[in-house]
């Protein structure tokens, strides 16, 4: 399967291209997800602090994970200001790394096509692009680990005069991943290499001696320093937090992830692994029926990491990431073969249930405030274009080939990555009040710099932007009368109900309506949105003449509502 008549260089960057946009398509313009808080509030840290060896969460010492992400983000925070587009410029260019690794692993195990068609089907798998826009230290592990099997089969076929610079770069590429990561950026890659290592032997006595040796002599010699100097400084605590607690507690023990079954990655790969995850079963399959020394490695490789994700007490969706490379170049594998009847017949059933998909679309968004969704045009020019993609979708499982499913399946993920990162996505993160939040908790403290926010719930997460905005750290507790009466100056950002249980010990600073941030979630949009409105008080006086403003305005609303509250349960009519 050629995908036009261009050289393989030139596809290879043509897909480095349009892997780009996908990533970095309106970065800035998503809400703060998943740990990102900690990255990039870290990162802030080490540049305000000048202090790149302890990194700092909310002003505190924090060793939950290396410094490798920090310096990455600081660097991007030093090159293009504190930003969320550049906090996520650094995954976005680990996920284009992870592309062209797996491009070159698929061409080293299998062949240049397979590995160009496997690098598109990673680029267009839906939990990788999503990861690959969130300033985590998850793709810096998924590209080390990539890369590392990748230099490990160059290393055992390279002449003798590359054998030491190859082992040195594997050193320091599994180095990097550990001080991304920690100990299981060695563990992952190395169950891959060590099955290398067993399937192709009768190759290892070249390898054996100088240049493992220079590999290890590398690792050592980027990997430990900055372990070596926050124990000169700081004494054994923070590592043995970092080992035991994040690590070995992580896989052993009870955590705030536990709790997963032993299937869970099956499943979380069936998600998040869409819309390509549907053919691996079939690729799995063909690997059966005609065995293959490359893709066999790169099954079992999936395989053992699947052994200690699975076993560790701790499960979370991203911690898969790492397998998807593999993943992508067996399903590379079966689309760049011919298919049998039965594989035909699967995958045109694929491409129709994608094509229903992408008609049914708008039932996703239907209960969505309007409000909450892009402008009217471009709701408009995606229904369009739905329309046209189903057709696309039916006309290839009607006239079925291999190429023609795949550049219509990756067309249809690549479509729907754009239109929710660049249109939804945006319009939601905008209609939500965090902005404003932020905004007013900045106008108060200018004047009250001592003051804390304090909040029970936060559905729109808005403790996150005002941490990362405003450098303010806030307060989760839910005995709010404590904070409301205390002397020290507080801000509370209550429901209405918390609202009208503190009555008059707090003064009014801003209202918002919102929708919960767990709308992104396909559970939440089916099962209908419940918005709400939010409220911030203070529990101190201003002289500020707009807050004095606000009370007025907010006073004569709710006396007017209690007037027509009473109205209604009199008969009577309100007064205007």
């Amino acid at each position: 399967m050629t995908l036009f008549r261009l050289s393989f260089a030139a596809r290879v960057i043509l897909l480095f291209g349009a892997a780009a946009v996908l990533l970095l398509i309106a970065a800035g313009a998503a809400p703060l997800e998943r740990a990102e808080i900690y990255f990039v509030d870290g990162a802030r840290a080490m540049l305000e602090r000048g202090d790149y060896l302890v990194p700092h969460f909310r002003g505190e010492p924090f060793f939950d994970k290396p410094p490798l992400t920090y310096w990455l983000i600081a660097a991007a925070f030093r090159m293009l200001g504190f930003t969320l587009e550049a906090a996520r410029l650094v995954p976005a260019l680990a996920a284009l790394g992870a592309i062209l690794a797996t491009v070159w692993l698929g061409a080293l195990l299998l062949d240049r096509e397979a590995g160009l068609v496997g690098g598109l089907v990673l680029a267009t798998t839906g939990m990788f692009v999503s990861f690959g826009r969130i300033a985590m230290s998850d793709m810096l592990l998924t590209l080390s680990s990539t890369l590392a099997l990748a230099l490990g089969v160059a290393l055992l076929h390279a002449a003798p005069p590359y054998r030491s610079a190859l082992s040195a770069l594997l050193g320091a590429v599994l180095a990097l991943g550990f001080l991304a990561k920690g100990p299981v950026a060695l563990l992952l890659p190395g169950l891959g290499l060590l099955a290398l290592a067993w399937m192709r032997r009768e190759r290892l006595r070249g390898i054996v001696g100088l240049p493992i040796g220079i590999g290890a002599l590398v690792f050592s010699a980027v990997a430990l320093p900055w372990f070596v100097l926050v124990l000169l400084r700081l004494g054994w605590e923070p590592i043995g937090y970092f080992f035991l607690h994040e690590n070995l507690e992580r896989f052993a023990g009870e955590t705030y992830d536990s709790g997963g079954s032993a299937l869970y990655y099956l499943a979380a790969y069936a998600v998040g692994g869409l819309p390509w995850s549907l053919v691996l079963p079939l690729a799995l399959w063909r690997l059966r029926r005609e065995p293959d020394a490359g893709a066999a490695l790169l099954a079992i490789w999936v395989g053992l990491m699947l052994v200690p994700l699975s076993l560790s007490r701790g499960k979370i969706d991203y911690y898969l990431l790492p397998a998807y490379p593999p993943a992508s170049l067996l399903i590379a594998r079966l689309l760049r073969r011919s298919s049998t009847w039965t594989e035909a017949l699967w995958m045109r059933s694929v491409l129709v249930v994608t094509a229903a998909t992408a008609v049914l679309a708008p039932i996703a968004w239907a209960g969505l405030p309007a409000s909450f969704l892009p402008a009217s045009g471009a709701l408009g020019l995606v229904r369009v274009g739905r329309w046209a993609l189903a057709a696309g979708l039916l006309f290839a499982a009607w006239r079925f080939c291999s190429a023609r499913f795949t550049g219509l399946i990756a067309a249809a993920s690549a479509a729907a990555s754009l239109v929710v990162t660049g249109l939804f996505v945006p319009a939601l993160r905008g209609a939500q009040p965090n902005a404003m939040i932020v905004a007013d908790v900045m106008r108060e403290r200018s004047s009250r710099p001592d003051l804390r926010l304090v909040y029970c719930e936060d559905p729109t997460r808005a403790a996150r932007d005002v941490l990362f905005e405003a450098r303010l750290a806030a307060l989760q507790r839910c005995d709010l009368w404590a904070p409301a009466a205390s002397q020290f100056p507080f801000l509370l950002l209550v429901t209405e109900g918390q609202r009208e249980t503190l009555g008059v010990a707090t003064r009014f600073v801003g209202e918002y309506r919102y929708v919960p941030a767990s709308v992104s979630s396909l559970k939440t949009l089916f099962l209908g949105v419940q918005g709400g409105s939010l409220v911030l008080l203070a529990n101190y006086s201003t002289d500020d003449p707009e807050a004095g403003l606000r009370w007025r305005k907010d006073r004569k609303r709710r006396v007017r509502d209690r007037e027509e509250l009473k109205a209604l349960g009199t008969g009577e009519k309100a007064v205007p």
